[in-house]
């Protein structure tokens, strides 16, 4: 407050500070500050608050950041998703997976955790309403729609802690298959663990329609695919949904073998002359253990190295979304 009363009208405050709380972060944003950055700082968060600042990017309601991954079963998605969040938390940071595909289970299996449950309940009660101001909205015919808050204690319920700094978020192992969720749904909840985590990674929605509402509205986009045809037919498809204002990592995975079947121009050819951003190689050791769980083996260097580039774009970029 004092040093509001300080500066000119329009100034724009980053606040910057080693106190790594929702509450403490709300009320500094209460308190009329752009953002608030926690320590340690890294030169890209610096320019991305500054950005935010100053109106280049578009204005966000939460601290956090959200990447939304998708691609074909088989292509790494999960040993991707666990390797970053895995890695965020060994950094210091705090990192909320959230699988949505309710068959599977994949990530609880490579965290060895039980989910927590109650995420279906949690997004089935997650039903729009019209917004407070619909009488004085310019296009009353067409009113806006809000999501309910969501309790502190509703998100502490569907986390389930995998370790310090670490959780998941994912359906349970047993019972029958939830109806595939509103994507609305879905982002109202990750943008509330935005608030609680540094980076939310979400993945395992496999209905067309959701992964599109997901990945729309996520700060950053990683889309998997094998370099076989139906795999890269299938990420071809998710790019034609998503459209060309919404810029997207592609990463070419070698899960299975070292080398491809396709040559790299028929590969290019079948991606529309699109070249990968990255090329997760072949390492042999993703096939002895599961990267995630507390008996993987360190994959290799190669792998390390592509893995980081995947961070520097997705976690540690700009954000991307649509203007």
């Amino acid at each position: 407050r004092e040093l509001a009363a300080v500066c000119s009208t329009g100034t724009a405050v980053i606040a910057i500070g080693s106190t790594d709380t929702a509450d403490f972060t709300r009320s500094l944003l209460r308190h009329g500050c752009a953002d608030y950055l926690v320590k340690p700082v890294s030169p890209a968060a610096v320019r991305e608050a500054s950005a935010v600042a100053l109106d280049e990017l578009p204005e966000r309601t939460y601290a956090g950041r959200v990447i939304a991954f998708a691609g074909t079963a088989g292509c790494g998605s999960s040993t991707l998703v666990a390797a970053i969040a895995r890695g965020e938390a060994a950094a210091g940071r705090t990192a909320t997976v959230v699988d949505l595909d309710p068959a599977a289970g994949t990530l609880a299996a490579r965290f060895e955790v039980e989910p927590a449950g109650g995420l279906p309940e949690l997004l089935a009660s997650l039903q729009p309403e019209p917004a407070a101001d619909v009488a004085e909205s310019a296009h009353p015919e067409e009113p806006a729609e809000t999501f309910p808050s969501i309790r502190p204690e509703q998100l502490d319920h569907v986390c389930a802690p995998v370790e310090t700094g670490l959780s998941l978020v994912a359906y349970p192992l047993a019972g029958p298959l939830p109806d595939a969720p509103a994507s609305q749904a879905v982002n109202a909840l990750l943008e509330h663990l935005a608030n609680r985590s540094h980076a939310v990674l979400v993945t395992g929605a496999s209905e067309p329609g959701l992964r599109t509402g997901i990945m729309s509205e996520a700060d950053a986009r990683v889309l998997l695919f094998e370099p076989t045809l139906p795999s890269i037919c299938a990420a071809v498809h998710t790019l034609a949904r998503l459209g060309r204002e919404l810029p997207t990592i592609l990463v070419q995975s070698h899960p299975r073998v070292r080398k491809s079947a396709l040559s790299p121009a028929q590969i290019r050819y079948a991606l529309a002359e699109r070249r990968p951003d990255v090329v997760l190689p072949f390492d042999p050791a993703l096939h002895a253990t599961a990267i995630g769980s507390r008996r993987a083996r360190a994959p290799g260097k190669a792998w390390r190295e592509a893995l980081g580039k995947v961070v520097d774009r997705a976690v540690e970029g700009p954000v991307a979304t649509a203007p």
